[in-house]
C-alpha cells in the first residue's frame, strides 16, 4: 500500500519558549517515530526553524499568507493551532487543531474578540475534523461557535521533561528554598499575584520565562515592592531546558496562577518530577491537575498562603509523591502522537486495525497472552493490535504505573496479577491462566501486523505435527530499526500449542521454551520496539544481568578473570564486527558496548554473591 503524503504545519517553532513552539516540536518528532506504515508526513515549515537534514520539510513563502494550494499528492494538512493564516483553498482534507479561546478572557475589544471568533468559525466550517486539547477547551468552542456536526477528538497535549542530572549551572541560584513558576510573562498568567505568597515566608519565588510586555513587567515590580520582597523575588528572562530542568527539580513547589490556559504544560512537568504543584481553579486547570494540585480560592494573600501551607503539610504527610508522578506521566507524546495518526486515518476513511470476519471465525480459540510491569506507554497500542483474539489475559507484576488503570478499560482483556521472580516462573504462571490451548504469547513492546494475523489463520493448528512457529524480529530503538549488531538474527517464539511446551525454569533471563515436537518459521516478522533510547537498553541489561548472575550462582558457576574482563571485549568484538555493528554505525557502537558492560556486569554481579556467602557468619 503507497503511504498517503501528510503536510503538518510546525510554523510556529519559529517562536522559541512558547507552548506552541514546544507543542510543533514534540508533534512532529513523535509523528516521525511512530513509523506509520501508512504516512508519509512532510512539515511545513519557516526558514529559519532548524530542522534535521533528511526530514520533509517545506519552507512557508510569504505569498502563503494570503493564498495556499499545494499540490494534489498531499491527500490532508493538519493545521496545528487556531490563528493559522495556512489554511489551504484546494479540496485536501484539513485536521485542525484548537489549543484555546483564551482571547475571550482578556481586554481586547467586543468587536476584536468577535472578528477573532469569526476567524476560527471560517476554518472549522473548512475542516473535516477538529482536535482540542483538553475538554474545558472543547466547552468553551460549544458555547460561542458552531461546530457543524464536524468530528472532534480532544488529545490532551504530551508533556516530554528531557533530564539533564548532571547540569548545575543555573543563571541565576537561589540561595534558600524557593518555590517556582515557568510561562511567557503576560497577563494572563497573574505572576503579579505572586509575590505576595513569599512575603513574610522563608522562600524565595524564581519567575521563568520570555518578557514581551514591559508594561506587564513593572506591574510585577510594583507588587514586588509592595510587599517588601525584593530580595525574595527574581525573573530570570527565557531560560534553556537544562535551566527547566534543574529549577523544577531543585524547587519546592511549583506554582501557576494562570486565568486562561487551553492545557498548561508547565505544571504537568513539574508533575512528573515529583513537585506539590499549586494552581488557579480556572479555565483548563482544574482538569489538567485534577484532585494531584492544589488550588488557590482566590488571590487574596491570606488565602494564597493558607492553601500553600495547607497544600505543602499535606504532600509531606500524606507522601503525595508517587501518586504525583503517576498522574503527570499519563500525558504522554507516545499516546498523544497516536491519537492524531488516529484522527487522520478517520478523516482519510483508514480503516483502524481490524480484521477481516472470515479470518476473525477462522483464528477462534486463541489467547493472546502479556505479561507486564509498568507498560503505560506501550499497553493501549498493545490492546488493540491484538484485539482480535477471542481471549485476552494480561500478567501484571503489580505495576505502579498507569498500565491496570488502561487494562481494566479495554472490555476483553483479563487481568491477573503475579509477583514477579523471574522470566520464565511468571511466563509458565501466565501460560496457567489461559483457557486455549493456541497461544499467542507477545510482549508489550512487541507488535504484529494484518499479515502476520492472516498467515496465523491459515495455519493448520489440528495438525499435530507442527506445535510451535518461531518469528524473525524486526527490532527498533527510539523507534530506528537495528539491521546488524548482532540483532539481524533474532528469532523468537510466539505462537504455540501450550499442551506441549512450557518454559525452562532453570533460565532466570532471555528465557527458553522447551518444546515437545516440531517446530516451523513464519513467514512474516514481529515488530520489536525494544527500547525507547540506548539509556532504557543499558538499564535493561543491567537489570537482566543480575538475574543472569543469580542464575549462574544457583547453577554453581564461578566467576573468574577471564568471564569479567576477557569475555566483555569479545562481546564488544562479536557484536561491532562479526555481528556487523559498524554497519549500523554509532547505534552499533552503542550496542556493542552495553552488550560487554551487561557481560562484565553479570559476572561482577555473580562475584558479589560468592562473596556474601563468605562474609556471612558461621552459625554452627
Amino acid at each position: 500500500m503507497k503511504k498517503k503524503k501528510i503536510i503538518v504545519d510546525i510554523e510556529r517553532m519559529k517562536y522559541p519558549f512558547t507552548g506552541l513552539h514546544n507543542y510543533c516540536e514534540n508533534l512532529y518528532k513523535n509523528l516521525l517515530n511512530s513509523n506509520s506504515e501508512l504516512f508519509e508526513f512532510h512539515f511545513f515549515s519557516h526558514s529559519s526553524v532548524n530542522l534535521p537534514e533528511d526530514i520533509n520539510r517545506m519552507n512557508r513563502k510569504l505569498i502563503e499568507k494570503f493564498f495556499l494550494i499545494k499540490p494534489k499528492k498531499y491527500k490532508l494538512w493538519h493545521v496545528t493551532y487556531q490563528d493559522s493564516k495556512f489554511v489551504p483553498n484546494t479540496k485536501i482534507k484539513i485536521v485542525y487543531t484548537i489549543h484555546d479561546l483564551n482571547f475571550l478572557y482578556t481586554n481586547k475589544s467586543e468587536a476584536k474578540k468577535k472578528k477573532m471568533l469569526q476567524k476560527i468559525q471560517a476554518t472549522i466550517k473548512r475542516a473535516d475534523h477538529i482536535t482540542v486539547i483538553s475538554n474545558f477547551v472543547l466547552n468553551d468552542i460549544k458555547k460561542n461557535l458552531n461546530l457543524y456536526n464536524k468530528p472532534v477528538t480532544v488529545i490532551h497535549n504530551g508533556v516530554t521533561v528531557a533530564e539533564y542530572p548532571n547540569f548545575d549551572r543555573p543563571k541565576y541560584r537561589p540561595t534558600k528554598k524557593y518555590i517556582f513558576t515557568l510561562g511567557t510573562v503576560l497577563y494572563k498568567k497573574q505572576f503579579h499575584v505572586l509575590p505576595q505568597l513569599v512575603g513574610g515566608t522563608e522562600y524565595e519565588l524564581v519567575i521563568a520565562g520570555i518578557l514581551p510586555d514591559k508594561d506587564y513587567v513593572k506591574t510585577i515590580e510594583a507588587e514586588i515592592k509592595k510587599n517588601n520582597v525584593n530580595t525574595q523575588v527574581t525573573l530570570t528572562g527565557p531560560i534553556s531546558d537544562e535551566e527547566k530542568y534543574w529549577y523544577i527539580k531543585n524547587c519546592s513547589a511549583f506554582v501557576f496562577p494562570s486565568i486562561s490556559e487551553g492545557f498548561g504544560i508547565p505544571p504537568i512537568e513539574a508533575m512528573v518530577l515529583g513537585k506539590p504543584v499549586f494552581l488557579s481553579k480556572h479555565t483548563s486547570l482544574p482538569e489538567i491537575g485534577d484532585k494531584h494540585a492544589y488550588y488557590f480560592n482566590s488571590f487574596d494573600k491570606k488565602d494564597m498562603q493558607k492553601v500553600f501551607t495547607e497544600g505543602m503539610r499535606d504532600f509531606v504527610e500524606n507522601n503525595r509523591e508517587a501518586e504525583t508522578i503517576k498522574w503527570g506521566k499519563k500525558f504522554n507524546w507516545d499516546k498523544a502522537s497516536r491519537q492524531y495518526l488516529e484522527v487522520y486515518k478517520q478523516t482519510l476513511g483508514i480503516k483502524s486495525h481490524t480484521v477481516n470476519k472470515k479470518i476473525q471465525e477462522k483464528i477462534s480459540n486463541i489467547t493472546a497472552l502479556v505479561i507486564a510491569y509498568n507498560e503505560e506507554d506501550n499497553m493501549e497500542s498493545l490492546l488493540q493490535n491484538i484485539s482480535f483474539a477471542d481471549e485476552i489475559i494480561i500478567v501484571d507484576s503489580f505495576s505502579n504505573d498507569n498500565t491496570v488503570e488502561i487494562i481494566k478499560k479495554h472490555p476483553k482483556a483479563k487481568l491477573v496479577q503475579n509477583k514477579f521472580k523471574n522470566f520464565s516462573e511468571q511466563r509458565n504462571f501466565a501460560l496457567a491462566q489461559t483457557t486455549n490451548d493456541w497461544v499467542l504469547f507477545i510482549d508489550a513492546d512487541e507488535r504484529i501486523s494484518n499479515n502476520f494475523i492472516n498467515e496465523i489463520s491459515t495455519l493448520p493448528l489440528k495438525n499435530k505435527d507442527i506445535i510451535a512457529y518461531k518469528s524473525h524480529r524486526k527490532n527498533y530503538i527510539n523507534k530506528k530499526i537495528i539491521n546488524y549488531s548482532g540483532w539481524q538474527n533474532d528469532t523468537v517464539f510466539r505462537f504455540f500449542n501450550k499442551k506441549f511446551v512450557s518454559y525452562d525454569e532453570k533460565k532466570w533471563v532471555h528465557e527458553t521454551l522447551l518444546i515437545n515436537g516440531k517446530n516451523k518459521l513464519t513467514d512474516n516478522s514481529i515488530i520489536h520496539y525494544s527500547y525507547k533510547n540506548f539509556n532504557e537498553l543499558k538499564n535493561r541489561t543491567i537489570f537482566y544481568a543480575k538475574l543472569k548472575a543469580k542464575e549462574l550462582f544457583e547453577k554453581g558457576e564461578k566467576p573468574n578473570a577471564f568471564k569479567l574482563y576477557i569475555k566483555p571485549i569479545y562481546t564488544f568484538i562479536k557484536h561491532y564486527f562479526f555481528g556487523l555493528g559498524i554497519l549500523d554505525g554509532n547505534s552499533g557502537i552503542q550496542i556493542s558496548y552495553i552488550s560487554s558492560i551487561g557481560i562484565h556486569r553479570r559476572y561482577l554481579e555473580l562475584k558479589k554473591l560468592y562473596n556474601t556467602i563468605k562474609k556471612a557468619p558461621n552459625l554452627e
